[in-house]
């Protein structure tokens, strides 16, 4: 590695701290964060090690609710154009890889009709380890993706995924089921 990409590596670390704060990893283990990422957090904001996104060319943003959290797992990677927002909960695991212009969310954030109440708005979202969400794809609010599971670009999950399947579609369906050997970590 050169010179000039040790550099650009210490300052993408150096902003992943500024924006995302210091959580007691080492710096080898510290947020990499490249172009504009807009992180409003009132909420707990949980981020694991060697966790990576991108804000460019298309400006990406984190956003937790006061009494809500967001928690991501080590090793993920999330692309340029995405907004993750937490009203109540959504967990991300471990080896995660989230396509450009993909938005995850735990509310519908309006009510369509005057029964709803605002609580119910609001569901939490799982994302399973070594889970790979192609580009454009929408995550809805009561959403659980199992381990291992590949959504193909440009799909709507209103509903579950099982583990090791891959989804597709709006809505997202099951297509097929994958082989994927124990402690297997797609690169």
């Amino acid at each position: 590695m050169g010179l000039k990409q040790k550099f650009t590596l210490v300052i993408r670390r150096v902003r992943g701290i500024m924006q995302l704060g210091r959580r007691g990893y080492s710096f080898r283990d510290a947020p990499s964060i490249r172009g504009k990422v807009y992180v409003n957090h009132f909420g707990e904001l949980i981020i694991g090690k060697r966790f990576s996104m991108v804000g460019r060319p298309w400006h990406s943003q984190l956003t937790v609710d006061k009494g809500a959290k967001l928690e991501f797992g080590s090793n993920v990677f999330i692309n340029a154009g995405c907004g993750i927002a937490a009203t109540k909960s959504i967990r991300i695991g471990n080896d995660v890889r989230i396509g450009p212009r993909t938005s995850i969310m735990d509310s519908d954030y309006h009510r369509l009709d005057a029964d709803t109440n605002y609580s119910d708005l609001s569901k939490p979202v799982t994302i399973g380890n070594n889970v790979w969400i192609g580009t454009r794809c929408t995550i809805l609010a009561g959403v659980t993706i199992g381990d291992g599971a590949v959504i193909a670009a440009g799909s709507t999950v209103i509903r579950d995924i099982p583990a090791n399947t891959v989804a597709g579609g709006t809505p997202a369906k099951v297509i097929r089921q994958l082989n994927i050997p124990e402690g297997w970590v797609r690169g």
